[in-house]
């Protein structure tokens, strides 16, 4: 994604139920907080990341995708904390490789890799060979029926056929795209389409929200300031819920944010498409397991600058998924801990990083029961791992 200059904002922080102090839009350096750095040289312009064991030995390996050199790189994971680049990375992915997920497309037992292309109208899809390795699909990049042209993307089997379908935005209309898996690495198009809230723009995801074994679809709304859920029935076909949350919403990221063991939705708003930078914020939807969600008490939370994207997971060891949004502008992490009794701003919080951090997930990467954070640095050109101390 291009770089966008906002307004500068000055970082206000406050938290449900403890007391924080801003440390400035600077941040606090990494060695100050619980986790040790590593850096990773990627290729040009990385943008979003997946993590995910690729070559089949039990340990987390990382995918990013470069949207300024159009390709793939592969970092394989020893388990320990340590990461070597797979043999043939970076692998072509397409023009403007984006948003990126994984799935067994082909059903040969190896994880393969999917990939939104910003700008253009298609999905490029990356067979694996089980050791690191990544081609093209035949038939890939596969042309979608996406208006203007893709974002986000999510797969899952959504019509109950045992093979992994893609689901991509079509935000100029105002709907979300799903193609069909064959179940060799093909699809199905041009696919169906699903209404959703107005501007389904950056991010979709999807997971069962409603606890009935099937998968559903989440998108973030940017112009009409909500987040649609819908519900799956197995057959391909949804059931539309639509939820008010706080303007410009952006990057989404789904877990259990508050130990009742039910699906949570984490919202990053990102004002950089609209006219106040105020805006940035990041809010939780928290929901009941049966689809149904309401707003957390707090909601809006600070960030700093272009909040573009959020990932959840559970940093401090409690059971209960944390948030770590990136500030594309100040170059910082924000972290919210997330307890049972609210949410809470860390107290190491903002982490200074990079420049332009962007893509972040969120895994625990060298078997330490500690979750770990990676964040995709656009203009360094790299990747950033902070390990749990």
């Amino acid at each position: 994604m291009k770089k966008i200059i906002l307004a500068t904002l000055a970082l206000q922080i406050v938290a449900v139920g403890c007391h924080t102090q801003s440390h400035g839009s600077n941040g606090i350096d990494v060695d100050s907080t619980p986790f040790r750095a590593i850096h990773l040289p990627v290729a040009t312009h990385p943008t979003m990341l997946s993590i995910a064991d690729v070559n089949k030995d039990g340990n987390l390996d990382i995918l990013v995708a470069n949207g300024g050199s159009g390709n793939l790189s592969v970092y394989l994971g020893d388990g320990k904390g340590g990461f070597s680049q797979a043999g043939g990375s970076p692998f072509s992915a397409g023009q403007n490789p984006a948003d990126i997920t994984t799935g067994d497309f082909n059903g040969d037992g190896n994880l393969d890799v999917a990939i939104a292309n910003h700008g253009v109208k298609t999905v490029t899809v990356l067979l694996g060979n089980g050791k690191g390795q990544f081609s093209f699909a035949p038939g890939s990049p596969f042309n979608v029926a996406s208006n203007p042209h893709p974002h986000g993307i999510a797969v899952a089997d959504f019509n109950g056929d045992k093979k992994l379908d893609i689901a991509i935005d079509s935000w100029a209309e105002n709907k979300v795209l799903v193609i069909f898996g064959k179940g060799d690495g093909t699809f199905e198009t041009p696919g169906a389409k699903f209404d959703v809230g107005r501007m389904p723009y950056q991010r979709l995801r999807t997971t069962d929200v409603n606890e009935d074994g099937i998968p559903d679809i989440i998108t973030s709304n940017f112009e009409s300031s909500s987040v649609s859920v819908l519900l799956g029935d197995g057959h391909g076909n949804f059931t539309r819920k639509d939820f008010p949350v706080p303007p410009d919403p952006f990057g989404i990221a789904i877990a259990d944010l508050n130990g009742d063991h039910h699906l949570d939705i984490a919202i990053a708003h990102y004002s950089g498409q609209g006219t106040d930078p105020s805006k940035n914020a990041l809010s939780v939807l928290f929901g009941d397991g049966k689809g149904n969600f309401s707003l957390a008490k707090g909601s809006p939370f600070p960030t700093g600058h272009y909040p573009g994207t959020v990932a959840a997971g559970d940093l401090n060891g409690d059971g209960i998924a944390d948030l770590v949004v990136p500030n594309y502008e100040d170059g910082t992490l924000t972290v919210y801990l997330c307890e049972r009794s609210g949410i809470a701003l860390a107290s190491y919080s903002p982490i200074r990083v990079g420049h332009t951090p962007h893509g972040v997930a969120i895994a625990d990467l060298n078997h330490d029961s500690k979750d770990d954070i990676v964040v995709a640095e656009e203009e360094d050109n790299d990747v950033l791992v902070l390990l749990g101390k």
